[in-house]
Order: structure tokens, then C-alpha cells, then sequence
């Protein structure tokens, strides 16, 4: 199993670890890149669906992990039981439903050592939910496939609860840091987008005064942001 683009950066941001639960597994892709690496020794492919699951098996059982690789059914952390702990994938699926799968079972989450996490879109509320509720981002990459640049966290629940300028939960703060090599074009793309949604609310010509107020505020964030990468040039 070779892997590239965004499904790589999940698991190259995945610790050594005795099991590893993906959450919405799909193809079982990752799982199965991970312990044929040896990087985990074993792993839980869970998703709400079966039809995912079916194909999973195939793939499973075409690289011989059926024993490695346990198979459940249901919804998000609902399939972790009380007593296990390890390290959880969440990738594939937007930011509002990673954090109604965070949220539904938080005490799950809170005793697992890492949560590597992808959101397809409004990272955002992801970024926000966990500093909110405790949790700590400790490492944070971007990967580009197509047009598009995804954004991949790890975090831990350390019980500290935070309040972050807005703009960081758009941009996060560790990708600031180590000033990754896609951050001026994912910025970049924030502002295109932004100022897609300004554009068709001027169009529109309705009363949406506080929420242009807020997007131009953020847009603001974004220049200042760039300006601060450019100067570390």
C-alpha cells in the first residue's frame, strides 16, 4: 500500500502506537499503510455505514490483515469501548461533523494519547471546538492534491481551555510556527474565498452588515498574516 497527497500526511503524523482507531475509514487505506510500516500494530476501521466497510474488507483482506484489523459498525466514537486507548484517525468528513463526533464522545477522546484529524472543510470550528474544550494542538501540516490544500492537526486533551484570536483558528498557530511550505498559498485561498462571499453579498445588496463586518475582519487577518510570512523571507 502506497499512500501520497493528504491520506500520507495522516499517517506520517501518526505516533508509534500499540492500535489505532480510524474513524470513518473508508477504504482502510491508512490502517492498512500503517501496519504494514510498522507504525501500529494494530488498528479498528470503523464507519457509520456498510458499504464503505465491504470495500475496506476486500483491501484487508488483499494485503492479509484480517487479524490485524478489526471492523466495526456505527457512528464515530461509539465504536471505541471503555477500556481502549491508543490513537484515533478522524479524517474525510467536514468540520461540523468532526466536532458532533468529538462532542458525543468526549470522555472517549479525553484518555487517548493523540487525535489526528482532517477536516474537508471549516477547520475552523474544529480549531475552535478543541481549544474550547481542552484540548491542545501540538502539530499541524498542510499537504496540496488537486486545487485544493488540506489541513491535518494532532491534538491531546490536556484540560486547559483556551480562547485564540479568531484569525488562528483559520490559520493555526503551530503552521505559523514552522512556517510550512504551503502557507502563503493556503492563506492565499482563505482570502479568495473570503472575498468570493463579500462579493455576493455586495451583488445581493441586502442588510448583512454584521456579517460582513465579521468577514472583513477576518480578510483583515489574512493580509496581516501574510505580511508577517513575508517579512520572515
Amino acid at each position: 500500500m502506497k499512500l501520497k497527497g493528504r491520506l500520507r500526511v495522516v499517517a506520517d503524523m501518526v505516533p508509534k502506537c500499540d492500535i489505532v482507531y480510524d474513524i470513518g475509514t473508508d477504504h482502510a487505506y491508512v490502517p492498512i499503510y500503517l501496519i504494514q510500516e510498522g507504525r501500529c500494530k494494530r488498528s479498528v476501521a470503523s464507519d457509520v455505514r456498510e458499504g464503505p466497510l465491504k470495500v475496506a474488507t476486500q483491501n484487508i483482506l488483499e494485503y492479509g490483515f484480517e487479524e490485524k484489523i478489526t471492523k466495526r459498525t456505527g457512528f464515530g466514537l461509539d465504536t471505541i469501548g471503555s477500556d481502549e486507548t491508543g490513537v484515533i484517525i478522524i479524517a474525510g468528513m467536514g468540520g461540523l461533523t468532526i466536532t458532533q463526533i468529538l462532542g458525543k464522545g468526549l470522555e472517549t477522546a479525553k484518555r487517548f494519547n493523540a487525535i489526528i484529524i482532517q477536516p474537508m472543510n471549516s477547520i475552523e470550528l474544529v480549531r475552535k471546538w478543541l481549544y474550547e474544550n481542552g484540548f491542545a494542538i501540538y502539530s499541524e501540516r498542510l499537504s496540496k492534491e488537486g486545487n485544493r490544500i488540506y489541513s491535518t492537526l494532532a491534538a491531546k486533551w490536556t484540560g486547559r481551555i483556551q480562547s485564540k484570536k479568531e484569525i488562528y483558528y483559520y490559520v493555526g498557530e503551530k503552521l505559523i510556527e514552522s512556517q510550512d511550505r504551503l502557507l502563503e498559498k493556503y492563506i492565499l485561498k482563505k482570502l479568495e474565498q473570503k472575498d468570493k462571499i463579500l462579493a455576493q453579498m455586495e451583488k445581493k445588496n441586502e442588510d448583512y452588515d454584521n456579517l460582513k463586518s465579521r468577514y472583513k475582519r477576518i480578510r483583515d487577518g489574512f493580509d496581516e498574516l501574510l505580511k508577517t510570512i513575508n517579512q520572515r523571507v
